[in-house]
């Protein structure tokens, strides 16, 4: 499934944004602008607008236009930053990322594993468990769900390579967005046995339900990193009152 028109206009504004090709503070194209420099219609282009402002890129300014308001000198993001991979975190933060595979199994969802992941009881799922490591140290594990259905051929070498360039190179299907629940949380026995913590007894743990471009959830991913090596951006907006 090829990505829609409004996620390669999102994608361009906001490595455009984040590159300060669009300073922080201009305004964006007018929609008219747009719709022509991207060849499509108005109705993508104010879905891609409203993806940017959701994510706290920009913000739209009654009677002027689309105003940039993520600063990119400001973004000390050593986390996720949005849907990205490892190997795209690494490539943006300067690091070498590598990938292990420490688990690849078959698990039929029960109703604690459904009330965890999300998909009902009785999902047939493949689960992945994988270790991270940034230069000389394994800083995160991974652990996700995803419906047999879907990454039935799924292979340890396929998931050291990136279970997203599998299911969006191999399989085609769009990653369109992600629900996630951030805590901290007592490092657990087998955070000690597979991340080097170097002194921490926490962990930040992020849980993720992950979703393609029809609305329809295809992965649940837990993620447990170093405390140091984790940070988060967003942004949050006040409801307007009279």
């Amino acid at each position: 499934m090829a990505k829609s028109v409004y996620q390669e206009i999102y994608q361009d504004l906001k490595k455009r944004i984040e590159a300060g090709d669009i300073a922080y503070g201009a305004f964006l194209p007018s929609e008219n602008e747009l719709t022509t420099s991207y060849s499509c219609s108005r109705s993508s282009v104010r879905r891609a607008l409203a993806q940017l402002a959701a994510d706290g890129y920009v913000q739209s300014q009654q009677g002027k236009g689309v105003r940039v308001i993520r600063d990119p000198s400001l973004d000390v993001s050593h986390g996720y930053d949005g849907l990205e991979t490892f190997k795209e975190m690494a490539a943006r933060l300067g690091f070498t990322a590598s990938t292990r595979c420490l688990a690849l199994d078959r698990v039929t969802a029960d109703e604690d594993l459904a009330r965890l992941t999300g998909f009902p009881v009785g999902t047939k799922l493949v689960r992945a468990l994988r270790s991270r490591r940034a230069n000389d140290q394994v800083v995160s594990t991974d652990e996700s769900y995803i419906p047999e259905s879907i990454a039935s051929s799924l292979t340890p070498e396929l998931v050291e390579s990136g279970i997203y360039k599998y299911l969006e190179g191999e399989l085609g299907l769009g990653i369109a967005t992600s629900r996630r629940i951030i805590t901290v949380e007592a490092a657990t026995q087998a955070d000690r046995d597979n991340i080097d913590l170097d002194g921490f007894n926490a962990v930040a743990v992020m849980r993720s339900h992950t979703f393609d471009t029809e609305g329809l959830m295809l992965e649940y991913t837990e993620t447990h990193q170093r405390p140091e090596f984790f940070s988060n951006y967003t942004t949050v907006t006040r409801t307007q009152r009279p």
